[in-house]
């Protein structure tokens, strides 16, 4: 998990605002009196509760001055080196420092604004904690007479543990996205940002730079996999989770499709700060919508992610094309029933009713202060849907009747999302008021008022057709159970036993493979390599070329079996029924 901020350790607002003038005198001249000098030793002050060893100095030396950066590597580590790995090492110093200078600098600041006039930049690379890539502190911009810790110039911290060229660069852009952010926000227009706007602007710098391309194990992949996993995080109470980071990266690339990338780097130039920053970068880019309907058409495009419903309801960014989410799903069977949620504010969120052959009446209940926001997907067998919105009155109720649901519709996907709010919100460091902890209901019963095929009114249905549901799909395992050994039987009798395991009807796993993808040919393999596998991995054993819920269950208990390999060196604690690069390098492992 990531952990990229800037924050000052002062515990009163009102001292850093007062310190901000005297920063402008620091930040106007070079840090440094004379250049650092190759080989030179420094103690560093650095974060102990993001140091792998607590520490809250280090003690490093200069290994390698750029072009703009001067590279720094904790003794500790640095030393334990041989001489031909701290040559490896200072290869890709190097190439990162012509990165910078090549590609990071010029592209972030033309489009961002500088981050200040000093001129050079420290990177010190030192130990973290496990899925820690780095940070930055507010601090180092203040004199020692200012703030005693401070390290007194534009510095950045990596990990030392990912010193590689690609995923160095992405997090030295990521952390420069942030010093930008100060210099733009807080010394020029004497504004402090947002935590989860500071930070979706540093995590699209991976995909506004180019590496993640290709999409392939990269970050905007590794983004999905998190999303995946938990897609139920607030947006804005900020407190560094990687499903948060995932939820930012993929709004930042959904504002980036339909408005451009001015959006962001506009939404850095103003006063103004989180959600009305946004606000102003749209509207100075000519765009008569607000984030608010932003943020409720994203969540359409998530559930959908098809044009032909509407031009906002996809991605445009090619390798997201084919992306969307999986809600969480309820079956109406025609009994009344009330489901409850809590969420906070701008927490995405799906929820999927899938009906039988009723018609339906949903009564929606929000806290009134939270002002609910609920666009709707209703969408019928083929997958042929409209989009639409409730309109929530000013208690938070609102009701939708859906005579057709469970005949022209088979579905209705609802987005509550709370948007009272636009500022103040919770942060990890502590600054906001305390988190959101609002509720809303959503209540599903017979539309009783609607006649049946001989003219008369349905009567409310009773509590027992649960019951009967319940057994329908006891039947339905059966009938599948039955069909498995009907299959075998006549295998037998013709002579020809199941297919061992090391045939299938591809050689490797080549695409990656999600819950409703259409790759017909790549499902059908997949679905005969977990059919080979333990039983208790995919019992069904059907290979339907359908990427079924079935299917995906199958893939988690994998995933989880082979936790070390596929899940754990993403962060990941359990399976998400996504088949990305980790996942199909094990399938084609094992198909071998």
């Amino acid at each position: 998990m990531l952990f990229l901020t800037i924050k000052t350790d002062m515990s009163s607002k009102k001292f850093f605002t007062g310190i901000i003038l005297s920063s402008l005198l620091f930040f106007g001249s070079p840090f440094f009196a004379a250049a650092d000098v190759a080989g030179e030793k420094r103690i560093f002050n650095v974060r102990p509760d993001l140091d792998a060893g607590g520490r809250g100095q280090v003690a490093a030396s200069l290994v390698h001055s750029g072009g703009k950066i001067y590279f720094y590597a904790d003794d500790s580590w640095w030393e334990s080196l041989g001489e031909a790995e701290k040559n490896e090492k200072i290869a890709i110093l190097k190439n990162i420092d012509a990165e910078f200078s090549s590609n990071i600098f010029p592209k972030l600041t033309q489009t961002f604004g500088f981050a200040s006039n000093s001129g050079s930049l420290t990177v010190l690379f030192h130990e973290m904690i496990k899925n820690q890539h780095g940070y930055t502190q507010i601090k180092d911009s203040y004199s020692k007479d200012q703030v005693p810790s401070s390290n007194e110039r534009e510095m950045i911290y990596l990990n030392q543990k990912n010193l590689k060229f690609l995923s160095s660069s992405a997090d030295l852009a990521h952390e420069y996205v942030h010093w930008i952010t100060f210099n733009q926000k807080n010394l020029l227009r004497n504004a402090s940002d947002d935590a989860w706007s500071n930070e979706m602007r540093a995590i699209y710098s991976s995909t506004f730079l180019g590496y993640d391309i290709p999409f392939e194990g990269s970050m905007l992949e590794g983004r999905l996999f998190a999303f995946n996993n938990d897609s139920s995080e607030s947006l804005v109470e900020w407190q560094n989770y990687l499903a948060q980071y995932a939820i930012a990266h993929l709004l930042a690339q959904y504002i980036v499709d339909h408005y451009g990338i001015n959006v962001l780097a506009d939404s850095m130039k103003t006063e103004k700060t989180g959600i009305a920053s946004v606000d102003y970068g749209l509207a100075n880019n000519g765009f008569n919508i607000a984030f608010t309907q932003v943020f409720r058409d994203w969540l359409i495009a998530l559930a959908v992610n098809r044009c032909s419903l509407g031009p906002k309801y996809c991605y445009k960014h090619q390798d997201l094309q084919k992306f969307f989410i999986e809600p969480q799903v309820s079956y109406f069977s025609g009994a009344s029933r009330t489901m409850s949620f809590n969420t906070s504010y701008f927490t995405p969120g799906w929820q999927k009713i899938i009906a039988s052959e009723k018609n339906m009446r949903l009564e929606f209940s929000g806290d009134p202060q939270a002002k609910f926001i609920v666009p709707y997907l209703a969408c019928d067998p083929a997958n042929v849907c409209v989009a639409g919105e409730l309109p929530v009155a000013a208690d938070g109720s609102a009701s939708l009747d859906l005579p057709g649901l469970g005949g022209q519709y088979l579905s209705l996907t609802l987005m509550p999302f709370a948007s009272g709010k636009t500022s103040g919100f919770r942060t990890e460091d502590g600054n906001g008021t305390n988190i959101s902890s609002l509720s809303y209901s959503i209540k599903t019963s017979i539309l009783t008022s609607v006649a049946n095929g001989n003219g008369a009114e349905i009567e409310p249905e009773s509590e027992f057709q649960d019951v009967r549901v319940r057994e329908m799909l006891a039947q339905v395992q059966q009938l599948k159970d039955e069909i498995i050994k009907i299959q075998t039987i006549l295998a037998q009798r013709i002579g020809s036993a199941p297919a061992p395991a090391s045939e299938y009807s591809c050689a490797t796993i080549t695409e990656n493979l999600y819950f409703g993808c259409d790759n017909y040919a790549q499902v059908a393999c997949l679905q005969e390599f977990l059919k080979n596998q333990d039983e208790a991995i995919y019992p069904q054993g059907l290979v339907t070329r359908r990427f079924s819920l079935d299917t995906k269950a199958a893939v988690i208990r994998f995933q989880e079996k082979y936790a070390a390999e596929v899940l754990w060196p993403l962060g990941l604690k359990s399976g998400t029924g996504y088949v990305g690069a980790a996942t199909r390098a094990k399938i084609n492992q094992l198909m071998k």
